[in-house]
C-alpha cells in the first residue's frame, strides 16, 4: 500500500502552467507563426496512388511559373545507401526508409506519399505550380491488409527488404521486416495443465493522434550551407541528425529551434516537413515555410498501427494463469518501423505465468508509415490480451477483479524479454478498484454493463541532459533541450524549485535550441518528467556544491561546514557568516566567473525495467440493442504516479489518455477505399470524440514512490491509453453478452455481433 508521503514545499501542490497566459494570449509561437524576411511559402504534391512506378517527373512548367521560387523532387535531395559512410557516420536502415518516405523516389508508397515540393511567393501560386507538375506513373498492385502482405505473391514494397526469421530461421516474406519471439517455459504443457483454454483472433485499424496543429515548420539556408531550422518537433536533436543524413551536410552546420508544440502524442518524433523546407531554401536562396492542411495531416503524416492477433490464455479451475501464446502482426504502413518491441514488452507483462510465447511481425502495407502514439501499439495489444483473459476468467465463473488479482505480475516477475520488474503495483490498484463506488455500486438499467482492464508502462530511457545558472538578483534558470509537450516546463521548475530550496517563481524555464542546450533524445514516451527531473536534480546539486565551495573561500572556511537553506549560505557553528544566494551569484562573477551547474543522466530499458507505472481502467456502459450505439456512461481511471508533482496536471494526463483511448475503442479508423485511398481524411468524417461523447472521467491518483528516484517520481502519460479499449470491450459483454473482436467497436459493428449471437 501506499506509504504516507513526505511534505515537500513546491512538489505536490497545484500550481499555474508557466506556459499558460503566452498561449491564451496568443504569444506563444507554433510552427505557422514564424515569420522570417521574404519568406516564402511551399506546398506538396501528394501521389494519387497506393503503389506506382514514378517514370518521369516534368517541373519544367512549374519552375516557370511567375512568382516560383524552386520545385524539388526526390533527386534533390542526398541519395543514401545502408551502411555507407556519411557526415553523421554510418548510415541506419531507418535513416535510408526515412530519406525515401520524405520524398519518394523511383516509386510510392501510399496514396499521399510526397513526390514534388515548391516554394513561391504565395499560398495561391505554390499550388497552381503544384497542378503543372507532370508526373507520369505506372499503377502497380498494392496491399493494404498486413495479413495478406505476408503471403507469397503479395506485391513487394521494397526490392531490397528481406529480412530473415529469429535465430536464422527460413527467409519469410519480404514484406515482414521483423519476425520478433519472446518466450519462457512450454506452452504446450502450460495448455495441457489448463481446465480451460480460450483462444481468440482481433482486428485492429489504424488511426491518428488526432492532435490539435497541423505540422508546420520552417527552414533557412545561408551561402554558408548552414542550416536553421523552426521545427513543431517532439526530437530536435533526433531533427538534426536526420537533416544531415538528408541533406549531406555536417550536423554542426545544423541548428534546430523548437517551437511551441500543439499536440503530439508520438506523431511528431520524425523529420518531415523540415526537410523540404530546407531543401527548398536551399535552391530559392530564402527562407521557406511549410503549413500542411488538415486532410495532409491524416494522408501522409505517421498515424498509429493497424493489427491483426490471436491470443491464447489457459487457465487452471484454480484460477491459476498456466500458459499464455500469442501472434500478433503489426502493420507498419509503407517503411519499417511498427512499435512492436514497445507494446510486447509492457502488455505481457500484465500477468504472470511460467509459460509465454510471442511472436510478433513487423509489416509493410501501402498505407501511410506508422509513429508512435501514446504508448506505441500498446492499446491494440492489450484489447486483445485483457479480452481473452476476461472470457477465460468468466468461463471458470471467476469474478473478473479478483480472477486479475490472482494473476498480476508483481516485484520480481519477468516481462517477456526477461528483464525483472523491479516494482509494478498492479495488484495495489486492483486493491484500490476493489473498495471504490465504481466497482461496489450496482448498475441501474437493461443493457448496461461494466468492465475492467489493466495497462502497464516502463520508461523506455534514454539520454537527457540540462543546466542552472543563477542570477545576481537570486533567480535561477533552467535550461532545457527537452521540448515541452504537456507542461512538463512547470513540472520541472517545480522539481527545480524543491531541489534547490526556493521559491517556485523564482525559477525560469528556457528550452534550448540544439546550439544552446544540451543533448536530449526527444519527449516521448514518458521519459521527460521522470528522466529529465532527474537531470534537474544533479544540476541543481551540481550547483550548489560550486556556490559552496565558492562561499567557503569567501568566509574562510572548509566546504563541509556551508550549509545552504534557500536564501542563502551560512556556516553550520557560526551562523552570523552567512552569504545569500544573489551575492554569492554576484561573487562569482568577481572570482573566476559565472557559476553553471550541469546534469546528465542516461539510462537503459535493456537493463532494467525502469520505474514500472500501473493502471487499472473500469468502464461503464450502455449498448442500444436496435442500433448497436455504445453510450459510455461511467469510467474511472486508477494509477500509480510514484509521485504527483503538479496534481491538475497528473489528473488531466490520465483523463486525456483516456479519451483518447474511448475515441480509439468506439469511433476511430482510418477509411480506405479499394484504390487504397483514404475516404475519411477530414474531422467531419474521422470521428474523434467531443465531449458529448465522453463522461465525466474519475482520476483516482496513487502514489507509491519509485525506488530509483530521488522524488518517488514514476512516468505518467503513456499509460493511461493502453486500458480503454479492453475495457469497454469487457463492459460491452456484460451489458449485451457479445465479445467484440474489432476495434473500433462502432455500432455496426455492435449491431451484427448481436445480430449473430440472436441467430445462432
Amino acid at each position: 500500500m501506499a506509504s504516507e508521503p513526505p511534505r515537500f514545499r513546491v512538489i505536490g501542490r497545484s500550481t499555474p502552467k508557466v506556459d499558460a497566459v503566452a498561449k491564451v494570449t496568443g504569444r506563444a509561437q507554433f510552427g505557422a507563426d514564424v515569420r522570417l524576411p521574404r519568406m516564402l511559402t511551399a506546398k506538396v504534391l501528394h501521389s494519387p496512388h497506393a503503389h506506382a512506378l514514378i517514370r518521369s517527373i516534368d517541373t519544367g512548367k512549374a519552375r516557370a511559373l511567375h512568382g516560383v521560387a524552386a520545385v524539388i523532387t526526390g533527386r534533390d535531395l542526398a541519395n543514401i545507401t545502408p551502411g555507407v559512410e556519411g557526415p553523421r557516420g554510418t548510415v541506419s536502415p531507418e535513416h535510408y526508409y526515412m530519406s525515401k518516405e520524405v520524398m519518394a523516389r523511383d516509386k510510392v508508397l501510399f496514396q499521399g506519399h510526397p513526390v514534388a515540393a515548391v516554394a513561391a511567393v504565395s499560398a495561391d501560386v505554390a499550388e497552381e505550380a503544384l497542378e503543372l507538375v507532370q508526373v507520369e506513373y505506372d499503377v502497380l498492385d498494392h496491399v493494404l491488409d498486413p495479413v495478406e502482405a505476408m503471403k507469397p505473391g503479395a506485391p513487394l514494397l521494397h526490392d531490397d527488404l528481406d529480412t530473415q526469421g529469429p535465430d536464422g530461421g527460413p527467409p519469410l516474406s519480404r514484406n515482414v521486416a521483423e519476425h520478433l519471439v519472446f518466450g519462457r517455459g512450454d506452452v504446450e504443457r502450460g495448455f495441457a495443465e489448463a481446465d480451460v483454454v480460450v483462444e481468440r483472433s482481433f482486428t485492429t485499424q489504424v488511426v491518428h493522434q488526432g492532435y490539435i496543429e497541423p505540422d508546420a515548420e520552417a527552414a533557412q539556408v545561408d551561402t554558408d550551407g548552414s542550416v536553421e531550422v523552426w521545427a513543431n518537433t517532439q526530437a530536435p536533436y533526433a531533427v538534426r541528425d536526420a537533416l544531415s543524413v538528408l541533406l549531406d551536410t555536417p550536423s554542426s552546420k545544423i541548428k534546430v529551434t523548437p517551437t511551441e508544440v500543439g499536440g503530439a502524442f508520438g506523431g511528431k518524433e520524425t523529420v518531415r516537413v523540415s526537410a523540404l523546407c530546407a531543401a527548398l531554401s536551399r535552391e530559392a536562396g530564402l527562407p521557406v515555410r511549410m503549413a500542411l492542411t488538415r486532410e495532409e495531416v491524416l494522408r501522409a503524416t505517421g498515424p498509429g498501427t493497424a493489427t491483426a492477433s490471436r491470443v491464447k490464455v489457459g487457465v487452471r479451475r484454480d484460477g491459476i494463469i498456466t500458459a499464455i501464446e500469442a501472434n500478433i502482426v503489426y502493420d507498419a504502413g509503407a517503411f519499417p518501423g511498427a512499435p512492436l518491441r514497445s507494446a510486447l514488452r509492457r502488455v505481457f507483462s500484465h500477468y504472470h505465468t511460467p509459460n509465454l510465447k510471442i511472436d510478433a511481425y513487423d509489416v509493410v502495407t501501402n498505407k501511410p508509415h506508422v509513429a508512435a502514439y501514446r504508448a506505441p501499439g500498446a492499446t491494440p495489444t492489450a484489447f486483445a490480451l485483457e479480452s481473452v483473459v476476461d472470457e477465460a476468467g468468466e468461463r471458470l465463473g471467476l469474478e473478473p477483479l479478483e480472477f486479475r488479482l490472482q494473476n498480476v505480475s508483481r516485484a520480481g516477475d519477468p516481462m517477456p524479454d526477461g528483464v525483472l520488474l523491479p516494482s509494478v503495483n498492479l495488484a495495489d490498484m486492483l486493491e484500490q478498484v476493489k473498495r471504490h463506488p465504481c466497482w461496489t455500486t450496482p448498475l441501474s438499467g437493461p443493457n448496461q454493463g461494466r468492465g475492467i482492464a489493466l495497462g502497464m508502462w516502463t520508461m523506455p530511457g534514454g539520454t537527457t541532459s540540462c543546466h542552472v545558472t543563477v542570477s545576481g538578483d537570486g533567480s535561477v534558470t533552467l535550461v532545457l533541450g527537452t521540448v515541452d509537450l504537456s507542461a512538463t516546463r512547470t513540472s520541472l521548475a517545480m522539481v527545480a524549485a524543491e531541489a534547490l530550496n526556493i521559491d517556485y517563481d523564482d525559477i525560469r524555464v528556457v528550452i534550448a535550441d540544439t546550439d544552446t542546450g544540451s543533448y536530449c533524445d526527444g519527449s516521448s514516451g514518458d521519459r521527460v518528467t521522470y528522466l529529465t527531473s532527474k537531470a534537474v536534480h544533479e544540476a541543481t546539486r551540481d550547483l550548489l556544491d560550486k556556490l559552496k565551495g565558492l562561499v567557503a573561500k569567501e568566509l574562510g572556511v572548509p566546504q563541509q561546514e556551508i550549509v545552504f537553506d534557500g536564501k542563502g549560505f551560512r556556516v553550520e557553528a557560526a551562523p552570523e557568516k552567512q552569504i545569500t544566494l544573489a551575492e554569492a551569484a554576484r561573487r562569482s562573477l568577481r572570482s573566476g566567473g559565472a557559476l553553471v551547474g550541469y546534469g546528465s543522466v542516461s539510462e537503459s530499458p535493456d537493463r532494467v525495467a525502469i520505474a514500472p507505472n500501473a493502471a487499472a481502467h473500469v468502464a461503464d456502459v450502455e449498448v442500444d440493442p436496435e442500433t448497436g450505439k455504445v453510450d459510455v456512461i461511467g469510467y474511472t481511471t486508477f494509477q500509480d504516479v510514484g509521485r504527483s508533482i503538479n496534481p491538475p496536471q497528473v489528473e488531466g494526463q490520465m483523463q486525456g489518455g483516456a479519451t483518447q483511448g474511448i475515441g480509439w475503442a468506439l469511433s476511430e479508423e482510418y477509411d480506405f477505399d479499394e484504390a487504397g485511398g483514404l475516404r475519411n481524411a477530414s474531422l467531419l468524417d474521422y470521428r474523434i470524440p467531443t465531449m458529448l461523447d465522453v463522461p465525466r472521467i474519475g482520476a483516482n491518483v496513487v502514489e507509491i514512490p519509485s525506488d530509483d528516484h530521488p522524488y518517488g517520481i514514476r512516468a505518467v502519460g503513456q499509460v493511461p491509453i493502453v486500458p480503454p479499449a479492453g475495457a469497454i470491450a469487457n463492459a460491452i459483454y456484460s451489458a449485451v453478452g457479445v465479445r467484440m473482436r474489432e476495434l473500433p467497436m462502432k455500432p455496426e459493428s455492435v449491431f451484427w455481433a448481436l445480430k449473430a449471437a440472436r441467430d445462432r
